[in-house]
């Protein structure tokens, strides 16, 4: 073959495969880029949604429940109905008539002129007072319990029952500390109420008050249990634990029946907090547990047998638990010691701060009052006490109450003109402003004390003084307590003088007097 043939043949052959070569290198590169996925930016992270959780009705169906056959609030309204529908005919409307003031003295005289007197005033309405209120009947042959204040003295007690029926009631005994009396009626197979713990009440729980509000007989008012453990008149000698409700008690609610939910009596009502004699929201009720108690005694015995301690107290405030060092404001502060009583006895002391009994904390003086009454005698009862900013415990062997305890009498005003009274007004500190003089026999005569007691007389105090309006004209100063200090008895003028010269004008003080009948400590700040 000639050699420009065999050149021609070489190019032809090498240009092919040079073109194979790039065609292949182009279907190579077109099927790379086309599987290969396209680049982007990457995508910022999401957090991931929390789901709020949203309050949401479960269906329930009513076999479930057992309860519910129509809805909710009909069933509510059928317990009401039932519930008040029980109480109802266990509430009585009570009727007495007893002499007003100014009428004769039907108990003065021989037996043949007492009856006379009643015969002939009974003829004479004139001098009869009718008193409307209502009662609770606890047992099925006829006892009945009310309060005191509606039956103390009554000539007659009537009791009209729901249906009508009017009994001659009998007084079977009444007790004025607690406000409770029982009635006896003549009648049988009668509806009652069973007792409800009112210990186990709670703020905010629901409560009715059945009763005959300004006579209107078998009224039902709903409320809450607004507060527990009220005394509002604050006395140191009554066994008020009230129950606090806006149920609406109005005159005539007295004695009726305070009853939870289950229809159990819990209170009995018996005061309203008002200006004009309505309802103002805030009623008072007898617990249930205080009013079982005199219930009960008076029943087996004719009257409430009490427990006897023998100490006057009162409250703790923040002020005088920084004098006595005390590590809260709770308990109740000794003021007074009956002789030969049982805290006598046991070695407590005025100062002590009462804050265990039994077991029991001691929030309050009411609280140990009621506590002690119902501790039976000859019970050992372990009080721990606070003296001087230290734990003390005794064990104090309880007795019963006596009927009568002997009580100061109330102090005559006006001063003496003999008296060398002494003015303290120079004084730059709580006692600056008072006119004092030494007891003597005269004073102590006057005021019921002891031949040999001791402290000074309060003649006066003198107005922009710190002492004036804490301290009173006929006070009886026995004792200061300085802050941290042990308890300073006071003998005589001088020797107060002699001692407040050198308190501080910034610092405060306790001082223990006697006011009338009553026993205390108060603050004087500067």
């Amino acid at each position: 073959m000639p050699w420009g043939t065999k050149n021609k043949d070489f190019i032809l052959t090498l240009s092919g495969f040079l073109i194979a070569g790039l065609v292949g290198l182009l279907l190579g590169l077109s099927i790379f880029f086309f599987i290969k996925p396209a680049t982007s930016p990457p995508k910022p992270v999401q957090p991931t949604p929390v789901e709020i959780p949203v309050a949401r009705a479960l269906p329930v169906h009513p076999t479930e429940i057992g309860v519910f056959r129509h809805n909710l609030l009909e069933t509510l309204n059928e317990e009401y109905v039932r519930v008040i529908g029980q109480t109802l005919p266990a509430v009585v409307n009570i009727f007495s008539a007893r002499p007003v003031e100014g009428s004769i003295d039907l108990e003065e005289g021989n037996a043949k002129d007492i009856k006379q007197k009643r015969k002939s005033w009974k003829k004479s309405p004139i001098d009869e007072e009718t008193s409307l209120g209502s009662g609770i009947i606890l047992s099925s042959d006829g006892n009945i319990l009310t309060n005191a204040h509606l039956v103390k003295n009554a000539r007659e007690i009537r009791v009209q029952l729901y249906d009508g029926r009017r009994y001659e009631a009998k007084l079977l005994g009444i007790d004025s500390p607690t406000d409770v009396a029982v009635l006896k009626i003549s009648a049988q197979h009668l509806s009652i109420l069973n007792w409800g713990d009112s210990d186990a009440l709670q703020v905010g729980e629901q409560v009715f008050a059945v009763g005959n509000p300004f006579g209107l007989a078998g009224s039902v008012s709903r409320g809450i249990v607004s507060a527990k453990g009220r005394n509002p008149t604050l006395s140191s000698t009554s066994y008020e634990d009230f129950i606090q409700t806006d149920a609406a008690i109005n005159p005539g609610n007295s004695g009726g029946a305070l009853i939870n939910v289950k229809g159990e009596l819990v209170g009995i009502n018996t005061a309203i907090y008002s200006g004009n004699g309505g309802s103002n929201g805030i009623g008072f009720a007898i617990p249930s547990k205080l009013a079982k108690f005199a219930y009960a005694s008076l029943l087996a015995k004719g009257k409430v047998i009490r427990g006897f301690l023998g100490v006057e107290t009162q409250e703790v405030d923040e002020d005088l638990q920084q004098i006595f060092g005390l590590p809260n404001s709770e308990g109740a502060l000794i003021t007074k010691i009956e002789p030969h009583s049982p805290a006598f006895k046991a070695g407590l002391q005025r100062g002590d701060i009462i804050v265990r009994y039994n077991d029991l904390p001691v929030k309050d003086p009411a609280e140990l009052r009621i506590a002690v009454s119902q501790s039976p005698a000859g019970s050992n009862i372990p009080i721990v006490f606070y003296r001087e900013g230290q734990r003390h415990q005794v064990v104090v062997e309880i007795t019963e109450q006596p009927d009568n305890i002997s009580s100061a009498s109330p102090d005559e005003s006006g001063g003496n003109p003999s008296w060398k009274v002494t003015v303290t007004g120079d004084l730059q500190n709580v006692f600056g402003g008072l006119h004092v003089v030494d007891l003597d026999p005269i004073l102590r005569a006057r005021l019921s004390l002891s031949p040999r007691a001791n402290g000074i007389y309060l003649v006066d105090v003198e107005g922009g003084y710190p002492a004036f309006d804490i301290l009173y004209p006929g006070d009886v100063i026995e004792e200061i307590r300085r802050p941290g200090s042990a308890p300073i008895k006071i003998h005589s003028v001088a020797e107060f003088l002699k001692l407040v010269k050198e308190i501080p004008s910034s610092e405060s003080v306790a001082v223990f007097l006697q006011r009338g009948n009553n026993q205390m400590f108060v603050m004087l700040k500067p």
